[in-house]
């Protein structure tokens, strides 16, 4: 989850900065998906309490007893971690691909421009002679890549949506493992220690949503860790292996565990959805399919700048109508999985609704006294908050339901969105007023309103 479109990593090395491209566009600044580790003769699901020194791991881990259904606490200590195959090899092929295709369509343009006329002729009448071989070549690639695609269509967990998948389970882990060491290192000199309250908040309530939900294979099997990040970046994300890391940045807008039950609810459903595979696959596919089209370009237009234009068009239509409405939708789902995560462990569901509440009346106070803000929607990877603060609205019921059918307490009479309405009907108000006036409106103000 982010509060933009930002990402928490940073420069270094060409193979780590081929690694952040693929941490930036499998974790939505960001996080997400599964990567399933089975411990023989365990099944664990617990939280990490990490401080500055990353070399002891503490995990409180559920063992599944083969014998009986009830789940025990039992203390296991991890110090070490798996290693597998390097993922900078599937980072390299993206821009090598983009770049052969761009070679071989500006190449055949210099070629066919300097051929001379008589043997151009030639070509053309080669092609009129065999245009039935070509196309059914073209009909049996296309025939062996949409065999390839609907080979590689899965039905995503708990939801039903069928999505295209091109990396399994190991392949998740690796990359995730290696995202988990640039972090790590990132931000080494600027983790919380265990007894940190911001730790041990996110640990009890990651620990409650685990227990409450330890039925779900992609729960109890995977090592769950915390690290809280002291930067003041507004994010929080959960890495395939079941690594959460949180930023204080985050913490500090949080009033309550329900609120951060949201957050890690949210991303934890990016965890059991997997859609960090998911993502890469998505956008390897859509560079497959693009890479005729530009090959095709560089080769039918004159003269290199006019193809360096429609190329980038091209990205630009690409990420617009593609990319990033199917980052929105993979959000919008982990949104709803985790609001029924958060209500089988009877959290108050209705904080979902006035987080987001919250977040798109700092967003709006934001924009009102100049400041930077988000990016329109239609630009972003994330849906807009009022957007979500509605959806968790329309979700609501169905997660109420859910509560109390886990025989959950009852909600408490205050409604915690009651305040928070007020509050956006308030800034409003100000807003419009401020507007004929000229006036910025003061951060301030909003918290005399809520109050």
């Amino acid at each position: 989850m982010d509060n933009g479109n930002s990402s928490p990593f940073q420069t270094g090395s060409p193979p780590r900065m081929l690694l952040l491209r693929v941490a930036q566009q499998a974790i939505f600044a960001h996080g997400i998906s599964h990567g399933s580790r089975v411990l023989v003769g365990e099944l664990s699901t617990a939280g990490r309490l990490s401080c500055r020194d990353h070399r002891y791991h503490h995990h409180i881990s559920l063992v599944w007893d083969r014998t009986f259904s009830p789940v025990q606490f039992v203390r296991k200590i991890h110090t070490t971690r798996p290693r597998l195959v390097h993922p900078v090899l599937l980072a390299v092929l993206r821009p090598v691909s983009k770049f052969l295709a761009v070679l071989v369509g500006r190449g055949f343009r210099k070629w066919w421009q300097a051929l001379p006329r008589h043997k151009k002729e030639v070509f053309r009448n080669h092609l009129r002679r065999n245009i039935v071989r070509y196309a059914v070549g073209c009909g049996l690639m296309g025939t062996a890549g949409f065999v390839y695609y609907n080979n590689h269509v899965t039905t995503a967990p708990y939801t039903g949506r069928r999505r295209f998948m091109a990396f399994n389970s190991q392949q998740q882990l690796s990359i995730s493992n290696q995202l988990y060491q640039v972090v790590m290192e990132e931000y080494a000199d600027h983790m919380l220690c265990k007894d940190h309250p911001m730790v041990d908040c996110v640990r009890r309530v990651g620990n409650r949503l685990l227990q409450a939900n330890n039925t779900m294979p992609e729960m109890y099997t995977r090592v769950w860790t915390v690290s809280v990040v002291d930067n003041s970046l507004m994010n929080c994300f959960v890495l395939p292996t079941g690594d959460i890391v949180m930023f204080t940045g985050m913490m500090e807008v949080l009033d309550n565990d329900d609120q951060v039950a949201a957050v890690l609810a949210h991303e934890m459903s990016h965890t059991i959805l997997e859609h960090v595979a998911e993502h890469l696959s998505q956008n390897y596919l859509l560079d497959l399919v693009i890479l005729f089209p530009v090959a095709l370009i560089w080769a039918v237009l004159p003269n290199d700048l006019l193809a360096a234009l429609s190329h980038w068009l091209l990205n630009r239509v690409v990420e617009l109508f593609l990319r990033l409405p199917y980052s929105r939708t993979l959000e919008s789902e982990a949104d709803h999985l985790g609001l029924r995560l958060a209500a089988k462990a009877c959290y108050d569901v209705r904080e979902f609704s006035a987080f987001w509440g919250k977040m798109a009346v700092l967003e709006k106070v934001k924009k009102m006294n100049g400041q930077e803000t988000e990016v329109p929607f239609w630009l972003s990877t994330h849906p807009s908050n009022e957007d979500r603060q509605k959806e968790m609205d329309k979700q609501m019921p169905e997660a109420i339901d859910l509560r109390q059918f886990c025989k959950c307490p009852s909600l408490s009479l205050r409604d915690p969105r009651e305040p928070i309405k007020r509050l956006q009907q308030s800034v409003t108000e100000q807003h419009n007023q401020t507007s004929l006036k000229g006036t910025p409106l003061k951060e301030g103000s909003t918290a005399s309103s809520s109050s």
